[in-house]
């Protein structure tokens, strides 16, 4: 049976004589005392994970070290041997962290023993609870909670002994097109693959966590040069691109990793990650597997990729991104019911560029998430200037990406952007793919449902060109579905997407949803899908997305052409 250490901490020698005696006479033969010169530094052996529990005997110490204990985190059960026990004195002591008391006119065998192994179990058990809060459940490596408190443990080492601490930030390229094509299970069984490479590539002292669903950090502590860190690096990149199997078939992926040098780069833990993923985001700009370290001076070549990305950061950081807003019409009544946020990148040389030529490169460079805030916004702050208009009954719809509804943080954000602007969320619409609930169903209906509660509604977006699982459409809160242009461009013209469009609407009008069709840019399209009982549709017949002022005047124009036959 295992051997449970127990230091005995007490000026009294006969506690010592009592207690080992006591201790000896265990069946089976489970406890050994602790080496005599650990009572000469209290503190040190409080903190050794090689003792199992201890034994303190009450006095004038007793109280500091426990504070002590408590101020170092130290997990070790303490039990405290006192005279005789008093209410207020053993629930003041509790507080302080002793675990239990013995009192020594009862120091019977069974009475110590049964204390002890209490101690020990309970301790093991809150380890194996706290381990299991701090490690990934897919891949058994540490989470966010895990690396942050290992990160910060390094730093300190790092001060205490003066070496350097590096922090790699990898991301997987492309990893959504992984569970596209391939699903779930292997997406899943890709990032497990990948995190045994890495630990394989590990020192002893080195530590790695999972932080994202395709994201690692891994902390490199005792490093010498930053060439060691680049050579680390590119072992992992090496390793990471090896192919693998997935449904028999032979894949492999890119990454990219950024490093940050604690104490060089910053000192600060949330500083420190920043940095690593902004390095790890300019390496996503460079084709292929590739590693940056963090540099004030980061700077790119004007050309490709490179030239884009730099640009794209601009964009961001100067807010050359607008909203157009594309209007739905009721085709019942022929008013505006509805409006559809369009992102469009005002660039300063090359005018407006649409979103085809630079959303790709923002998911690859994790830029997604802050310009998805930038939308919401624009897009809440248009919906209260519509109603001071006096325009009524017009939604605003948002199209939200899987990356800003991974963020864990993206329900609080929209909740107190909704309250900071002021809008009436009833009024709010976010539009989701097929691609995006199929990534994270589960995480993505307790995320829907916390946002309904707000008021806000939900339709699918290009419903029929993704895998249209159609429990989706009864088990989430999707209020409307939008028919994909690419099965209206033909109408009526074309038998398919006559079918596909009737299946569609029918479904929707049993389920008591409200159908939209994109793309309609004929009079035929239109008469048509009016004749299908479509409810609304959008498209350039009605109008292409417009600045948002010059709204007023689409609904003067449409008041009129509402009088025409060609439009009513």
């Amino acid at each position: 049976m295992e051997q449970r250490t127990v230091l005995i901490i007490s000026e009294n020698r006969s506690d010592h004589l009592i207690l080992a005696d006591c201790l000896g006479r265990a069946v089976p033969a489970r406890f050994q005392l602790a080496a005599s010169e650990a009572m000469e530094r209290p503190l040190e052996a409080l903190l050794d994970p090689t003792i199992d529990v201890v034994i303190m005997a009450y006095g004038r110490e007793s109280e500091y070290l426990l504070r002590l204990a408590q101020k170092n985190q130290a997990t070790v059960p303490i039990i405290l041997l006192l005279d005789e026990t008093e209410e207020n004195l053993s629930a003041q002591l509790r507080e302080l962290g002793a675990q239990d008391y013995l009192l020594r006119s009862q120091l019977q065998d069974a009475l110590v023993h049964r204390v002890l192994d209490y101690a020990i179990q309970l301790k093991s058990a809150r380890d194996r609870i706290q381990q299991l809060s701090n490690r990934d459940s897919l891949t058994g490596v540490l989470n966010r909670v895990g690396f942050r408190a290992h990160m910060e443990r390094a730093m300190e080492r790092s001060e205490r002994y003066g070496f350097n601490t590096a922090l790699l930030y990898i991301n997987m390229d492309q990893f959504s097109n992984i569970n596209d094509h391939y699903g779930e299970a292997d997406g899943d069984l890709l990032i497990k693959t990948i995190s045994r490479r890495l630990i394989n590539k590990l020192r002893s002292t080195d530590s790695i966590a999972r932080i994202g669903g395709d994201e690692f950090a891994v902390v490199l502590e005792d490093v010498s040069s930053i060439a060691d860190v680049e050579m680390i690096a590119e072992k992992m990149l090496k390793s990471i691109t090896a192919p693998m199997i997935l449904s028999e078939q032979q894949v492999s992926i890119d990454a990219s990793i950024g490093a940050a040098i604690y104490p060089d780069d910053g000192t600060e833990f949330s500083d420190l990650v920043d940095f690593a993923r902004s390095a790890m985001q300019q390496a996503k700009a460079i084709t292929g597997s590739k590693f940056v370290r963090y540099s004030e001076q980061l700077s790119f070549d004007h050309g490709g990729a490179t030239s884009l990305a730099a640009e794209l950061r601009t964009a961001v950081r100067k807010n050359q991104f607008e909203l157009h807003y594309q209007p739905r019409i009721d085709l019942a009544t022929g008013r505006l019911v509805g409006l559809e946020a369009l992102l469009r990148w005002n660039h300063p040389e090359k005018g407006m560029i649409y979103p085809g030529e630079f959303i790709a490169a923002c998911e690859d460079m994790g830029l997604m998430r802050t310009i998805g805030y930038q939308v919401i916004q624009h897009a809440c702050s248009a919906q209260v200037w519509i109603e001071e208009q006096g325009i009524r009954d017009v939604d605003v719809a948002v199209n939200i990406s899987f990356s800003q509804f991974q963020d864990d943080r993206f329900v609080d954000i929209v909740k107190d952007i909704v309250k900071r602007c002021g809008t009436d969320a009833s009024k709010m619409e976010f539009e989701l793919t097929e691609t995006t609930i199929l990534n994270s169903p589960d995480a993505i209906k307790q995320r829907m449902d916390e946002l309904r509660l707000l008021g806000i509604s939900f339709s699918l977006d290009d419903f029929g060109t993704g895998f249209s699982q159609l429990s989706h459409l009864t088990e989430l809160p999707i209020s409307a579905l939008k028919i994909d242009a690419c099965f209206v461009r033909d109408l009526p013209a074309n038998p398919h997407q006559e079918a596909v469009c009737t299946m569609i609407i029918e479904m929707a009008r049993r389920l008591g949803m409200v159908v939209v069709a994109e793309g309609a840019e004929t009079y035929e399209q239109v008469e048509y899908l009016r004749e299908q009982r479509c409810q609304q549709v959008q498209g350039f017949y009605y109008s292409p997305a417009i600045p948002l002022q010059q709204l007023p005047r689409f609904i003067d124009d449409l008041h009129f052409k509402r009088r025409d036959p060609m439009f009513s």
